[in-house]
């Protein structure tokens, strides 16, 4: 059975269907997922996306392949999960020798973790900031790492949009992450 016969059966409250289509397409979510949240949270955070689109299903329109639509939600539901879990608050090592063995000793040091939080934390931003077509676009290149060719196929644009979003999405990054790519803090 092919995708868009699934789809129209799971939109008509088969839930058979929509298990063939999540069997389809799990192993790319959860690449995809993997890519945007910690591993032990991937599989958490790909079954939220795919409970949401099933949730949704009624509002996919069939103008895109199933897996471009799933995509999306699976991208937003990663993002929405990392903006929640950057607010939350941890527990503290125990002051002194006492949390020292918790951490293996090749581990980065507070000051070097806190810096990669704020970086990652304004690359989430930077990319969040970006137009849903460009935001699409880096994530299906960079996270899922199509090609051009395998883009263009998923979107159904041409190879030369492609390259024209990405270059423009890649644009945005630079000025938005500017300092940061210059090896400052992202104040430049």
């Amino acid at each position: 059975m092919d995708e868009s016969e699934l789809v129209r059966r799971a939109r008509g409250g088969d839930a058979a269907a929509f298990g063939s289509l999540v069997e389809m397409h799990q192993d790319r979510v959860l690449r995809l997922v993997r890519g945007l949240v910690p591993p032990q949270d991937a599989e958490d955070v790909a079954q939220d996306a795919f409970v949401k689109a099933f949730r949704k299903l009624s509002e996919f329109d069939g103008r895109s392949r199933f897996y471009t639509w799933i995509y999306r939600i699976a991208a937003n539901t990663a993002m929405d999960w990392r903006k929640r879990e950057s607010y939350r608050r941890h527990a503290p090592l125990p002051e002194g020798d006492e949390g020292q063995d918790l951490l293996p000793e090749d581990a980065p040091g507070p000051r070097t973790r806190a810096e990669r939080n704020e970086l990652a934390r304004a690359i989430d931003a930077a990319v969040a900031g970006l137009s849903d077509a460009h935001r699409e676009i880096v994530l299906l290149r960079e996270v899922d790492g199509l090609s051009y060719e395998e883009i263009a196929a998923e979107l159904g644009i041409s190879k030369g949009t492609v390259e024209s979003r990405l270059f423009r999405a890649r644009e945005r990054l630079r000025e938005t992450l500017g300092g940061w790519m210059d090896g400052g803090r992202g104040d430049a």
